[in-house]
């Protein structure tokens, strides 16, 4: 499901980005903005700057800059969908999503429904534990895995009885509900049961706490071990994380720790190591990977220290190569054969974990070693093995020093220059989100005119009255960016009252969200207190000069024309016509 384009142009407009920064960074009043110390990096003197009048804000001093839903996505660690959502439920609306095979009211009433009837099972399922039938399962977390009280009731554990239809007796749920939710499962014969049964229950929450999914795990050594939700209309385990939606919200969070099972983050957490987090059933994902960058730049994988958990950490590191920008470290740590993080710090203590992830081998490091293992170094041959083998994950890596710095280790060990013996493909840089940062310094002279025509509009939507539509002068342009200009004009047409920060909104996940980003920062050009111009007169001018332009190449085309013998009578009379002002 997609968000309607035009409802996040109409949340956008509705909300006060003065009103919801203050709410998390406490403003002042300085002239016609806001300002306060920038959240996102360490100043003593304030350079956050918020304008109420343009419903935008801007850092002078690490460049960051956005609307009001990329400050949420920013500052509350959150992707698009749930800053939406976020925003959506403060202002009391409903998210409206693109029309599909089912209407929107539909989608929305089902969803509801859904988080509903999630939220009633783990109450049974908590109420089940500490009834008589989870007498077991209590022992089980209590005296086998030493887990208290305090800690079973933080991460809202529960027990499946061992029945068929406890769960589908206990909630007054239609069946087709609960099937869709995931918590039935359905026997070739057509007859439903209780998906989870005999089962210690892990509840599954998303980034705004509210379940979404089950992880259930035996209390002997029954197969399979865990039993997680299948995919639901709430729940994707490819980009869903255990413990997340908690680890998110730490203060100083610089480091998250990723381990294999749910019981390994709980029984971390009764040993004070509160920042662990766990896939659900599947390998790491992007997905997983993109959501905890937006967090923290150092991410530790613990693994077992067996066969299974070296594949397990070398499937990582083929997902994260893509993701390592600059300035992002990502590292194994391995624990001691037969140990997983829960057995580990049961035993030798919070201390001597937290070491072992200081001491956590370094992705290069790892991969390298990975690499030399599966040649012979010592021969000409497998130098060359090594280095075709190095050369497609290299080539994963975004352009930067790191990419520089691994092909530098590398070349030490083969005696070779890789830059000339093999063609390492660069690989842009993808931005995660599109309204980021961007460099402190921005000169507004720098830009050709069709972009300083974009940034007058962006910021002075009004001024689209001084343009002639349709615009056959424009439109007729053969310059860089013509083409976004064109369908800014259409769209401050279509929508006149369209405001600065639902215009960047507009084109988030577009082909033309990187531009306009970049242009989105040259709004103090235009702060009262720094122009020294008239803002309507230099945006005729910028115009005027676009129309000579235009005059300029429509000459040039139809002079080549003419001396081609190709000219047509009507375009004789138009070149005769033309003031090709500027032509050499």
């Amino acid at each position: 499901m997609r968000i309607a384009r035009s409802f996040i142009n109409d949340l956008v407009a509705r909300a006060d980005i003065v009103e919801i920064v203050d709410s998390y960074v406490p403003l002042r009043k300085a002239g016609r903005n806001f300002v306060a110390c920038c959240p996102f990096h360490n100043e003593k003197t304030p350079s956050f700057s918020v304008s109420a009048e343009k419903q935008f804000y801007h850092c002078f001093g690490c460049g960051a800059h956005g609307t009001v839903l990329t400050f949420l996505m920013e500052h509350g660690r959150l992707d698009f969908f749930e800053a939406v959502h976020e925003l959506a439920s403060r202002l009391g609306v409903s998210v409206v999503y693109e029309a599909g095979s089912e209407s929107n009211a539909s989608v929305l009433d089902t969803q509801g429904e859904l988080y509903q009837v999630m939220a009633s099972a783990l109450r049974y399922f908590q109420q089940q534990l500490y009834a008589p039938v989870g007498r077991e399962a209590l022992a089980y977390l209590q005296q086998q895995r030493g887990l208290s009280d305090a800690i079973i009731a933080e991460f809202a554990l529960g027990y499946a009885p061992a029945e068929w239809d406890g769960l589908l007796r206990a909630l007054s749920v239609d069946k087709s509900v609960l099937l869709q939710a995931g918590l039935l499962s359905e026997h070739e014969s057509g007859k439903l049961y209780d998906r989870f049964r005999h089962r210690v229950i892990f509840p599954i929450y998303d980034q705004r706490g509210q379940v979404i999914a089950f992880g259930g795990r035996v209390l002997d050594d029954s197969k399979p071990k865990y039993l997680n939700s299948p995919e639901t209309p709430l729940f994707s385990k490819g980009k869903e994380l255990y413990h997340w939606d908690k680890v998110r919200k730490s203060r100083g969070l610089k480091r998250v720790v990723v381990v294999e099972g749910y019981m390994d983050v709980v029984a971390l957490a009764q040993h004070a190591v509160s920042n662990a987090v766990a896939t659900l059933g599947t390998a790491t994902t992007p997905d997983h990977l993109q959501r905890l960058f937006r967090s923290v730049s150092d991410i530790v994988f613990c693994f077992d220290g067996d066969e299974a958990g070296r594949k397990a950490a070398w499937r990582a590191v083929e997902t994260v190569l893509p993701l390592l920008q600059d300035g992002r470290q990502v590292s194994f740590a391995f624990l001691p054969q037969a140990d997983d993080p829960d057995s580990f710090v049961r035993r030798e203590g919070t201390a001597a974990f937290n070491q072992y992830l200081d001491d956590a081998l370094p992705l290069s490091q790892f991969l390298l070693n990975h690499l030399t293992q599966q040649v012979k170094l010592e021969t000409i041959e497998g130098q060359a093995r090594l280095t075709e083998l190095a050369k497609p994950l290299i080539n994963q890596l975004p352009d930067g020093a790191y990419r520089d710095l691994l092909t530098k280790n590398l070349q030490k060990l083969v005696q070779v220059d890789l830059k000339r013996s093999t063609t390492l493909r660069s690989i842009g840089k993808k931005t995660e989100n599109a309204f980021n940062r961007t460099p402190k310094q921005a000169n507004f002279k720098e830009l050709s005119l069709v972009e300083q025509l974009i940034v007058y509009l962006m910021l002075y939507p009004e001024f689209i009255q001084e343009i002639e539509y349709p615009n056959k002068k424009l439109s007729g342009l053969f310059l860089d960016n013509i083409d976004l200009l064109i369908h800014l004009i259409v769209l401050i047409r279509e929508s006149p009252e369209i405001t600065f920060a639902s215009i960047c909104e507009h084109w988030r996940d577009t082909a033309y969200a990187e531009t306009i980003n970049r242009l989105a920062v040259y709004q103090p050009h235009f702060l009262e207190e720094q122009r020294h111009f008239d803002i309507k007169q230099e945006f005729q001018d910028i115009l005027q000069r676009l129309y000579i332009e235009y005059a300029r190449q429509r000459w040039q085309f139809l002079l080549q024309k003419l001396q081609k013998g190709t000219i047509t009578e009507e375009e004789k009379q138009e070149f005769k016509t033309i003031n090709p002002k500027g032509v050499r």
